[in-house]
């Protein structure tokens, strides 16, 4: 049994596309998985990547074959043992490490000569990147091809940039340049999976665009190498190289305290709302999988059930769990946000308001939209994380999430379109999930809550959200729509479950069943034998 070592690139869900440094030339902003697989690969592997690249004869892919890795465990179970709905339990002890990119994000405290430096820097990048962009999108609206090279840029450093470049450095105007590749990159990424069919209809490619905000302002951002800034966290201050600067910060770095974390690109950006500056540290950190179950679960995302998610049997009587997040909170979150903008626009619709007036509450609608996405970000990362650590537990090693593709185009609406991001929820799950070393795969979801998931027959939809079988049993229908997930990717549906409900709110999640204390030390109203007892 020889040792095997192997690197993946990868752009995970929770990197955002950012390069852990711009000294390793051959990464040009990708991530690279790293693992020490022990063994060789089983012998299924081959007959399982075959069926994954089968389609019907119409030309679409089989939807019931397709199978999506939404984390870097996925892929790499992808990799080295294929489909796991063949490979069942084995390949949890077969993952060891995996290396992966977070971002840390850090307040900055300024002051007026440090906003002003900020400021100057952010537009001169800005500048950089609206005029290289500029160039590029007209090399490729002419048909002359995509120029997505960073060295294109540095050569022009010179001719085009000297002024920037003086202000900028050469590193950090050679890291500007690495930015403005990667994004190009991205997009002839996306033009190749448009080409092979690999996007939805209604989703255009379209090329990377300018910093600037409604009014034509220029959007700062200044972008700082690896090698060129440092962090002190005793005395909470960061350092830049190049200009000589110390700026102090609040906030607690997550990812940079890990043990043999390496620091990669910086980015600091401007909050126009918050009018705060905040600077995000990528951190390239090793994860290791603790697992060692063989479960597998299956998650329905939904919207009055925000996360509904099934196990397969804990036991031999065949007894599963699962587990129900309500969306409540955040519908009302939405609806009271939505009460307050429709407020100050019905104020802003009166011609005698003055041009100063009228500001303010432009300014406190913005506050309102950036309040409102802030709290449903919050409820789907607390929501994630409990779902996570509550899997755990219950040693499940392998998620199949449903995502319900299209839902926004077949049925457009206010819950749809404006107040759920399925696509939001089912990164937080796939992140959280990565760092407790859990493999995420996506599977369709279609008509799973119209089946039903023991016989097989089509169900009837009833009230308060129950599904009828013709075969004489009923159940939620996000409970059944789970267990059909879980069915479609090789888990076993559990005989019964038991039902643990959550409620997610932007602060904490909250059971359903847990009963609140009485803090208060007076006595009920007519208890007076409780009260001579005290």
């Amino acid at each position: 049994m020889e040792e095997v070592e192997k690197r993946v690139t990868r752009r995970g869900p929770g990197a955002a596309g950012r390069s852990p440094g711009a000294k390793r030339s051959k990464r040009s902003g990708r991530e690279r998985t790293e693992t020490e697989v022990k063994g060789n690969e089983t012998g299924n592997v081959k007959e399982s990547r075959k069926r994954k690249g089968k389609k019907k004869k119409n030309g679409s892919e089989d939807q019931e074959m397709e199978i999506v890795p939404l984390n870097a465990w996925a892929r790499l179970l992808l990799e080295q043992l294929g489909d796991p709905r063949c490979s069942g339990g084995r390949w949890a002890q077969a993952l060891q490490r995996v290396s992966v990119v977070r971002t840390d994000t850090l307040r900055l405290l300024t002051t007026p000569e440090l906003d002003d430096f900020l400021r100057r820097v952010g537009d001169a990048t800005a500048r950089l990147i609206n005029m290289e962009n500029y160039r590029r999108r007209r090399l490729f609206f002419e048909g002359r091809g995509i120029d997505y090279s960073w060295m294109s840029a540095w050569a022009r450093r010179f001719a085009d940039y000297s002024d920037i470049y003086k202000l900028l450095g050469s590193m950090n105007f050679h890291e500007a340049c690495r930015l403005i590749s990667d994004q190009w990159k991205g997009f002839l990424g996306l033009l190749k999976a448009a080409k092979e069919g690999k996007l939805e209809p209604w989703q255009k490619v379209r090329p990377p665009g300018y910093r600037k905000d409604k009014d034509g302002q220029r959007i700062p951002i200044v972008v700082v190498r690896y090698d060129n800034y440092r962090i002190d966290l005793e005395r909470k201050t960061l350092h830049l190289g190049y200009w000589n600067v110390s700026i102090p910060f609040r906030g607690k770095p997550r990812w940079l305290t890990k043990p043999g974390a390496k620091r990669g690109r910086l980015i600091i950006v401007y909050d126009p709302v918050k009018k705060r500056w905040y600077a995000r540290v990528s951190v390239e950190v090793t994860l290791e999988s603790k697992l060692g179950g063989g479960l597998k679960a299956g998650i329905d995302l939904g919207r009055e059930r925000l996360i509904a998610l099934v196990t397969e049997p804990l036991s031999e009587s065949g007894e599963g769990v699962a587990l129900l997040y309500r969306g409540g909170p955040l519908k009302a979150d939405y609806f009271y946000f939505e009460r307050r903008i429709a407020e100050i626009d019905r104020m802003l619709a009166d011609p005698k308001l003055e041009e100063m007036d009228r500001a303010v509450l432009k300014e406190m609608r913005r506050r309102l939209y950036e309040k409102r996405k802030r709290h449903r970000e919050q409820i789907f990362a607390n929501s994630a994380a409990h779902l996570i650590r509550v899997c755990e537990e219950l040693g499940v090693a392998a998620l199949l999430l449903g995502y319900p593709r299209g839902i926004a185009q077949d049925k457009p609406g206010k819950g749809n379109t404006n107040m759920w991001s399925y696509r939001r929820l089912e990164q937080r799950i796939a992140v959280a999930a990565e760092n407790r070393g859990i493999p995420v795969f996506k599977i369709p979801e279609d008509n799973t809550s119209k089946t039903c998931a023991r016989h097989g027959c089509e169900v009837e939809r009833g009230p308060r959200g129950l599904v009828r079988c013709p075969f004489g049993h009923a159940m939620h229908s996000d409970i059944n729509a789970a267990m059909n997930i879980l069915k479609r990717g090789g888990g076993k549906v559990p005989a019964r479950v038991r039902v643990l409900s959550f409620i997610p709110t932007a602060s904490k999640v909250v059971a359903v069943n847990e009963k609140k204390r009485n803090h208060n030390p007076a006595p009920k109203a007519g208890n007076l034998d409780g009260a001579r007892a005290r």
